[in-house]
């Protein structure tokens, strides 16, 4: 295997999914109350803003390592469409979470003079997510890919095999007074 063949980009996507592969299992929250302090909780404790983008991120990272590599068959369907949908959705969710962190019992812990923060993982998980994100755009964009595809319709149909021109069927052709031959013996 030529490492050598791997594009900046490609490299992007497997350190960045790696990364939310590893990080994804350290802790992240954090909880300060009177003085203690503990942190826990990984990826898997948030099923849609934690398990679903790690499931993403390290499914992008995998499969971008296959098409480097040429172990896998580049043809067929548009990857580079395919893995920027998947990392964006996983960034997004990512955010979320960093956003937002709800986690049970918040109110409680607020209520007793605590305090709920992002944990080491989460933060770390956050940018490498968003390092992946960024190596699945650029990705695209070398793949010939430009943002205003994303939103065209029939890009993306064509993208993927379909027709952009939503075309009626030609008529049979017209009967004449001869039969058809008859079928093989």
């Amino acid at each position: 295997m030529n490492f050598s063949d791997f594009k900046g980009s490609d490299w992007l996507v497997i350190g960045g999914g790696g990364g939310v592969a590893v990080f994804g299992l350290f802790n992240w929250t954090t909880v300060s109350v009177l003085g203690f302090s503990d942190s826990g909780g990984n990826a898997f404790d948030f099923f849609f803003t934690g398990t679903i983008p790690w499931l993403l991120f390290v499914a992008s990272a995998i499969i971008v390592f296959l098409l480097a590599s040429e172990t896998m068959d580049k043809r067929g369907l548009p990857w580079p469409l395919i893995l920027l949908a998947a990392t964006a959705l996983a960034a997004l969710l990512l955010l979320f979470r960093f956003i937002f962190n709800p986690i049970e019992g918040k109110d409680i812990i607020e209520a007793a003079g605590g305090n709920v923060g992002r944990g080491f993982g989460m933060i770390v998980s956050v940018v490498s997510g968003l390092v992946a994100a960024a190596g699945a755009f650029l990705n695209f964009q070398a793949s010939g890919g430009e943002l205003s595809d994303l939103t065209d319709i029939n890009k993306i149909k064509e993208s993927f095999g379909g027709s952009s021109a939503d075309t009626i069927p030609p008529p049979p052709p017209p009967a004449d007074d001869t039969p058809p031959p008859p079928p093989a013996p």
